[in-house]
């Protein structure tokens, strides 16, 4: 995870139309965000694909590449009524608003890179095909509350929104100047739980991982050089949600610096709470990390870690406060930059299916 990957969006090409806007992703269906595409799919060029929204047939086709299903942005924008912005003094264009607000930063034709609140979605990015942008349906899907059902003999993408909590979700920003900079986190402020004491509480917990950001970043500044004008340091902390379903409700807020050197450093802090009596779960309150469970899951981690090429070894066991975030089906346990990869591997993560892990 590079740079320009680090909050975003930089760069998009000029020559991108507002028109041409689009969205991609593999496919899944309602009930599993498993990708379920056929072998042959999965070997075939571009083709296209029929949307729909709510059961009603879309006038814009979206694209099969390889097993991913992407769909346009304007398809999105006039079938969910999701606002679509074109920035131009940053070249970039945005998709939804509050807190999942999708980005796409075109660095070239083959590299899109694709944040929600300035969150790296990760791969695959987006693709430009004839002057339109697509973007992968597996980021609607994981971010903007959308789940669909694929056909693999009509190649069709019925898609309609997600039954979410009926809760409301804000972004408040903390702001604090630090020597000539300004250090800003913006942290997720929840409303409309039954239970008052539970939305007390856990607005409480999240309220404090941005104090701390902030009190980081003063602590940070006192141990770095004067920073120059040509790369100033930097404090931003922001939020993704990425479950909001089933009284379950599962956020990371992460925050970026910059204070020198070849590069800043991203850290991440994830928080997963019952709505019902506002308890923050840990991994083992959703998977089974019990006696033999609890080793098949080291050798699980383990076995991954050495396949990756940064691996810089040292694990011996997941902890019991582990990092993890829920997605639809699937816990996602993730370690810090430099726990065990290099930095330019990003975060570790591992997929852990609940029902395969129960």
């Amino acid at each position: 995870m590079g740079n320009k990957m680090k909050y975003g969006a930089a760069v998009i090409a000029a020559g991108v139309l507002l028109t041409g806007l689009g969205w991609s992703g593999q496919v899944v269906d309602a009930s599993s965000s498993k990708a379920k595409v056929t072998v042959a799919a999965q070997k075939s060029a571009k083709s296209e694909v029929a949307l729909k929204w709510n059961g009603k047939a879309l006038t814009q086709k979206g694209m099969l590449d390889h097993g991913t299903v992407y769909v346009p942005a304007t398809a999105i924008r006039d079938a969910l009524g999701i606002p679509l912005k074109y920035d131009a003094k940053n070249r970039t264009y945005t998709i939804g608003n509050g807190y999942n607000k999708l980005s796409a930063a075109v660095y070239a034709d083959s590299e899109i890179g694709l944040t929600v609140n300035g969150y790296y979605v990760g791969e695959q990015g987006g693709q430009i095909v004839n002057g339109r942008l697509y973007i992968p349906y597996k980021v609607l899907n994981e971010y903007m509350g959308v789940q669909g059902q694929w056909n693999s003999s009509l190649k069709s993408l019925s898609m309609t929104a997600k039954k979410q909590n009926s809760i409301t979700i804000k972004s408040a920003t903390l702001k604090k100047k630090v020597l000539n900079t300004e250090a800003v986190a913006n942290y997720p402020v929840v409303s409309g739980l039954e239970n008052e004491q539970a939305q007390t509480e856990i607005n409480k917990v999240l309220k404090k991982n941005a104090e701390d950001v902030i009190a980081g970043a003063e602590g940070n500044i006192g141990t770095q050089p004067p920073s120059g004008k040509k790369f100033p340091y930097e404090f931003q902390g922001d939020f993704v949600v990425h479950y909001n379903a089933q009284g379950l409700l599962s956020i990371t807020a992460y925050d970026y610096s910059y204070t020198g050197g070849a590069h800043g450093m991203t850290f991440r802090n994830s928080f997963t709470f019952s709505l019902k009596d506002g308890k923050q779960l840990k991994l083992g309150d959703v998977i089974n990390m019990q006696s033999k469970n609890k080793q098949k899951l080291n050798n699980f981690v383990l076995n991954k870690l050495k396949k990756n090429e940064g691996y810089l070894g040292g694990f011996k066991s997941v902890p019991a406060d582990a990092d993890f975030y829920l997605k639809d089906n699937a816990a996602v346990l993730y370690f810090q930059l430099y726990d065990y990869t290099a930095y330019a591997y990003g975060f570790p993560q591992f997929e852990l299916n609940l029902k395969e892990w129960k």
